[in-house]
């Protein structure tokens, strides 16, 4: 995620060509990064002495950092256990071999179809694209999230993704808040679009966990601890359901990533009731 912000300050319209620019990039400043020194969240939750000092490889700050349970989201020992002990240039070593594997072997062979959806998706939204009314736009363009604004971001930047729908996926870089949501998945065959609604619609209602959180969210707004209590699940498997119905447009997401609650959607209730009808009421009258 934190690759993202470099991605803004060496922009390239292909992944070889962003391998190539990172080689670039000072090894320190690609720490910096990476351990998340521009992202103003980071900053607040552990302190910008903490993160100048990790990115120098202090023992004491590193600790510090995957010991924070805010800090990556609380999973900083997945994340950065292997980096934050090695130098910057073994780092950067590490770094550029990930990313030149993955572009070679796993993005390469697919890239131009990738990049053609992708470029298809920002197409698709520019008509709604309105910079004078930004939770408006955020909300039709990320459906199912309504964005709430933050006094200390300069710009919105939404970016379709392909990588892990249904999720959509926060990051902040400087005063920038990057939303990368999923790109849209639609047929020009009416008929087949219609079926993936109501497979997708019954898949998400196949769970009774999931049923249990609609029927608690047709009482009222809440947020992701209320739900835990409510359902006796761990917060991990919460936040998945929550993305399940969101993407099936049951439910809405409100803030940002320093707050998040959950509403039911009534429009999106009424869309699934409409696409039942289309699907099961043409039927009978035929």
């Amino acid at each position: 995620m934190h690759l993202l912000g470099l991605a803004l300050e060496i922009p390239a319209e292909d992944g070889a060509t962003f391998g190539a620019r990172l080689s670039e990039v000072d090894a320190l400043e690609l720490r910096r990064h990476l351990i998340g020194v521009y992202c103003p969240a980071w900053v607040s939750a552990v302190g910008a002495e903490t993160l100048e000092r990790a990115v120098s490889a202090d023992s004491k700050a590193s600790a510090i950092l995957l010991a924070d349970p805010c800090y990556y989201g609380g999973h900083a020992p997945s994340a950065l256990a292997v980096l934050l002990p090695l130098s910057a240039a073994e780092t950067k070593q590490r770094v550029l071999a990930v990313v030149d594997c993955f572009a070679e072997e796993m993005f390469a062979p697919r890239e131009g179809m990738l990049l053609r959806r992708l470029r298809a998706e920002s197409i698709a939204q520019h008509p709604r694209i309105d910079t004078a009314r930004l939770e408006e736009t955020v909300a039709a363009v990320a459906n199912g999230y309504a964005y709430t604004a933050e006094a200390d971001v300069a710009r919105v930047i939404l970016l379709p993704h392909l990588a892990a729908p249904p999720w959509i996926l926060l990051c902040q870089h400087r005063d920038n808040r990057l939303i990368c949501y999923p790109a849209e998945q639609t047929s020009e065959d009416s008929e087949q679009e219609l079926r993936q609604r109501i497979v997708r619609l019954g898949r998400t209602l196949s769970d009774e966990k999931r049923i249990e959180i609609v029927r608690r969210l047709a009482h009222g707004e809440t947020t992701l601890s209320e739900l835990v209590a409510h359902t006796g699940l761990a917060k991990s498997t919460v936040h998945h359901h929550v993305a399940q119905l969101r993407a099936a447009g049951l439910l809405v997401v409100h803030g940002n990533a320093r707050n998040f609650s959950y509403s039911l959607s009534r429009e999106g209730l009424n869309l699934s009731l409409t696409t039942l009808s289309e699907a099961f009421g043409q039927k009978d009258n035929e």
